[in-house]
Order: structure tokens, then C-alpha cells, then sequence
């Protein structure tokens, strides 16, 4: 058995509320980096290159997490439920979490 695989929470966010997401924003930053989590994007730019579902991205986030049980593990911990409810009232999101598979290192 290997070392766990990375995983990534990928978030697509339309902010209904900015000045209570960057509550949001303050108050989870301590979370997701007490579980190994670190940010790879944080609202940049995007171009959406293939559009065959009608989908309309928002304002993306990556996640990197060491590993899937260490990502449900902030999804899931008490602390982090208080601060859902801040995202919850603040903009209408799609989180998905997905594990690096088998990607190989390096290609």
C-alpha cells in the first residue's frame, strides 16, 4: 500500500453577498491549512475552452488537500460547519472533490 494521493476541492462560486465572502474568506484560510490543505487558484481569470454542457463557471478555486481523507476530513470537522454557513449566505456553490487518480508525477 502507497502513500495516499493528493486530492483537490474544486469550488465554482457566484458571490450573492461579497461583503459577508470575505468573511468567508478570512474565516476558512486557518481551516483549510490546519488539514494540509494549500490554495493552487483563488478566483483568477478563466476562459472556458469546450462548453457541451451549458455550464457558465463563477469564480473558481483549487484546492490541494494531502489526501482525500484529509479533505473530507475539513469538509466535515465542526469548524468548518460554522463557516459553510457563512459561504451558504454569501454566494451559491458547486464543490467537488477529486482525487489525483492516477496521475503520475511529473507528466
Amino acid at each position: 500500500m502507497g502513500c495516499p494521493m493528493s486530492a483537490f476541492l474544486i469550488a465554482d462560486e457566484i458571490i450573492t453577498d461579497p461583503d459577508v465572502f470575505e468573511d468567508y474568506k478570512r474565516a476558512v484560510l486557518p481551516l483549510i491549512t490546519k488539514f494540509g490543505g494549500r490554495f493552487l487558484s483563488r478566483g483568477g481569470d478563466l476562459e472556458v475552452l469546450e462548453d457541451g454542457n451549458g455550464w457558465s463557471p463563477g469564480r473558481m478555486v483549487i484546492i490541494e488537500f494531502p489526501s482525500m481523507a484529509a479533505l473530507r476530513d475539513w469538509y466535515q470537522c465542526a469548524e468548518y460547519a460554522q463557516v459553510r454557513d457563512i459561504r451558504l449566505r454569501s454566494a451559491t456553490s458547486t464543490l467537488v472533490a477529486l482525487d489525483a487518480g492516477s496521475a503520475v508525477p511529473g507528466s
